[in-house]
């Protein structure tokens, strides 16, 4: 991974230092991507980004604060994902409860670092921020749920709106936790691969995601 040039070294006025917080951004995110969220130091973000370490804070107060910025910005693009993928053209027919469920498993499966992000949002990231960083996200995460919900809402699926939180909230936590299943750290992998015992532990992501919101979307339909 190639570091950054920028022709200024440090950010004195406005235009630099939103472009050097996009850059710590931006590493993060390649860092995570290539590693998993769990593996990625301040050092390594700082690093790849051009700056020095202690320059972060300018910035970014932590490495959860960067984190849970870029979950915020997974929260947006999801849900403007799935209000393109469900989308109903005039004179359509509505979507039906597999065909939503198809959508948020096929939305979630194309949003890799999104999926990791979910399972560690809760775990440690709201919990290495101030109040007003915490505050931003989960106003910004209660948003993206809104518009996925209206998305819901106008495909015809036979969901309300209490139905289609509960699918987004079945949806997201599905997701991070069978991302990390599926996503094994090096030694679980070779312990998977060398004790067929625990190949049932072995999941291809989408499929199963697909699976399982299918039933819950059907489930929830029929109520």
């Amino acid at each position: 991974m190639d570091t950054p040039q920028r022709s200024f070294q440090r950010a004195r006025n406005p235009e630099h230092k939103q472009q050097r917080a996009d850059d710590l951004l931006a590493a993060a995110r390649r860092l995570a991507l290539a590693e998993g969220v769990h593996a990625v130091t301040l050092t390594q973000i700082a690093t790849l980004a051009g700056v020095h370490l202690s320059g972060v804070r300018r910035y970014f107060a932590s490495r959860e604060e960067i984190y849970l910025r870029l979950a915020a910005q997974g929260w947006r693009d999801w849900a403007d994902a799935l209000t393109d993928a469900l989308a109903r053209p005039t004179g359509t027919a509505p979507a039906t409860p597999q065909t939503v469920a198809d959508a948020f498993a096929r939305t979630l499966g194309e949003r890799p670092l999104f999926c990791d992000l979910l399972a560690h949002v809760p775990v440690s990231l709201e919990r290495g921020v101030t109040p007003e960083t915490l505050r931003t996200f989960k106003l910004t995460a209660l948003d993206s749920v809104d518009i996925v919900v209206a998305a819901v809402r106008g495909s015809g699926a036979p969901l309300d709106a209490k139905a289609a939180r509960d699918l987004i909230a079945v949806a997201t936590s599905l997701a991070g936790s069978l991302w990390q299943t599926a996503n094994p750290g090096p030694g679980l992998e070779q312990l998977y691969t060398e004790d067929p015992r625990l190949a049932h532990a072995i999941v291809d992501f989408e499929p199963r995601l697909t699976h399982l919101l299918r039933a819950t979307a059907q489930g929830l339909a029929r109520q």
